[in-house]
């Protein structure tokens, strides 16, 4: 166990009984921390549940020789966050680290209904708050602390789907804000933006393939997502952001794909314009704006 980053640590991971969740319970166990397998056993449209899919992870872990249970309850639902939360802390006596993977196909675009589009946020935006809530009180008080979120690409509003768009930029904003507030306690917070070959990629190809007919999405994206690696690539990044060498990085985003690791810009300020002098500065006219804002306050096209 001395050459294992994570010995003595818990990890609940949602969404492990599938593709880059299943990846990184295998992952976080290989380096010795004992996992909380959730995961509510859905289809990719989030229909029906079993206890295959994380009972499956569970014994990956075990043949392993680590240590592992199964939780089926939905994190879309505060209550069954605390429920999964609560099977780590009856099971191990602890929970150190969550990485917040679960998720499903759901509408995205404004043709979504109130109830689809509120269960997109409960699934990829509540799921990360209602575990947060209920995890870094004790991780606090203990000194270690490891929240690791999903996000997507599609935070950039790129891919349209404006449903997913705003609920994967918010959990970047929800991510960062922990990081920050909780700054100097041993906690940590970052997001993750996979990408890897699962069953949620393959179902979204016949959607991306529209796009790129469309002029949405790029040749160069198009290619690549055709070429997209398995999920255990995504793993290391995960494992590592949870040990020691990680103890100062927080707040950040890091998208990984295959041997490809990058890290996302911050927003903030990119260029400054001024109506007038350093002496005064007078209400910008309609005509003023006409010059300014295309030649000196928007980027180059």
């Amino acid at each position: 166990m001395a050459d294992k980053r994570l010995g003595g640590r818990v990890a609940l991971v949602t969404g492990g009984g599938n593709g880059v969740g299943r990846s990184c319970a295998l992952g976080l166990a290989a380096q010795g921390a004992a996992v909380v397998v959730n995961d509510l056993g859905t289809d990719e449209w989030a229909h029906g549940t079993t206890s295959e899919a994380a009972d499956g992870t569970v014994a990956a872990i075990r043949a392993a020789g680590g240590e592992a249970v199964a939780n089926y309850d939905s994190v879309a639902t505060s209550e069954g966050c605390g429920n999964a939360v609560q099977t780590g802390v009856e099971a191990f006596g602890k929970v150190d680290i969550v990485v917040g993977c679960a998720g499903a196909l759901f509408e995205g675009t404004l043709n979504a209904t109130n109830e689809e589009y509120h269960r997109f946020l409960s699934l990829f935006l509540s799921q990360k708050f209602w575990l947060a809530r209920a995890v870094v009180p004790g991780m606090v008080e203990r000194g270690y602390g490891r929240i690791i979120t999903t996000t997507s690409h599609g935070a950039t509003g790129e891919l349209g789907q404006p449903v997913f768009a705003g609920t994967m930029g918010a959990v970047i904003g929800l991510t960062r804000g922990i990081a920050h507030e909780y700054a100097g306690t041993g906690v940590t917070a970052n997001c993750l933006s996979p990408g890897a070959a699962t069953r949620l990629h393959a179902t979204t190809h016949d959607l991306f393939q529209e796009l790129h007919e469309q002029g949405v999405v790029d040749d160069d994206f198009w290619e690549s997502y055709n070429k997209t690696p398995p999920p255990e690539y995504v793993a290391p990044i995960v494992a590592w952001l949870c040990s020691d060498a990680a103890a100062d990085v927080t707040g950040q985003v890091f998208h990984a794909v295959g041997g490809m690791l990058g890290a996302w810009n911050k927003l903030g300020m990119e260029r400054i314009i001024y109506s007038g002098d350093h002496a005064e500065y007078p209400p910008w006219t309609m005509e003023g704006l006409d010059a300014a804002v295309p030649s000196a306050l928007l980027p180059d096209p």
